[in-house]
């Protein structure tokens, strides 16, 4: 993914949309919506940008590719059933998820994936 998001965090990246307000709930998961995308089916693990503990928890569970952390999840896998994966490296890895489909998501896409980010999640309010 070439660095594009190393700096990035969530709230950032949705600060970026006009009148919406981010609001982090201690404990809070981020979901959204995973579109499986043939550049997140075949990227390696690495492409994430994981921390070492996040990345060696996935690799040691045998997962090779983005997607097949993405199939997992979709099939109903908690990460905190990983090994050594406690809820800073499950944030981190759903952070990390996220950030890397939003950059691998058109332009013309990615504010509409936003704003449904923000519908999905509490915490995160649109302000009138």
């Amino acid at each position: 993914m070439d660095n594009r998001f190393q700096c990035q965090t969530v709230p950032e990246v949705i600060a970026r949309m006009d009148d919406v307000h981010v609001r982090e709930r201690r404990g809070a998961h981020l979901r959204f919506r995973m579109y499986m995308t043939k550049e997140m089916r075949e990227a390696p693990l690495d492409e994430l940008e994981l921390s070492v503990r996040s990345g060696n928890c996935l690799k040691r569970s045998g997962y090779k590719t983005v997607g097949d952390v993405v199939e997992a999840i979709s099939s109903g896998l908690d990460l905190k059933a990983i090994r050594n994966c406690g809820s800073i490296s499950v944030r981190e890895i759903q952070e990390h998820l996220f950030l890397f489909q939003y950059y691998s998501l058109p332009k013309e896409k990615q504010d509409t994936f936003l704003m449904e980010v923000v519908l999905l999640n509490t915490g995160i309010s649109k302000v009138s």
